[in-house]
């Protein structure tokens, strides 16, 4: 998925293997917008971040996501809002910034 759809509806599990078969059981934690969701993941203590799966769908995909994973979509810039130095709105604008504060 190129594109995060960051308001689509999203879901935050918990994956827990059961021992008696090659199952694993799955507990809801949060429901949401994937953004907020990426925002709850990260807020949780690191111990509590394992285990956790992010299942987003649209109606024609799915995508889910490990704690790993969800830690690179908390890292993109269109969830942070910072693209450079001067954390401005669009990367283009850093060039500009630049030749202002270096004359």
């Amino acid at each position: 998925m190129p594109d995060i759809q960051w308001d689509r509806q999203a879901s935050l599990m918990r994956v827990t293997p059961i021992d008696t078969a090659d199952d694993s059981f799955e507990e809801l934690v949060a429901r949401g917008s994937l953004y907020e969701l990426v925002g709850t993941f990260l807020e949780l203590p690191p111990q509590q971040q394992e285990g956790l799966l992010l299942r987003a769908a649209g109606p024609d995909w799915l995508e889910e996501f490990d704690s790993d994973a969800i830690r690179e979509l908390a890292a993109r810039p269109e969830y942070t809002g910072v693209y450079g130095a001067y954390d401005t709105a669009s990367p283009g604008e850093d060039s500009d910034a630049l030749r202002e504060t270096d004359s």
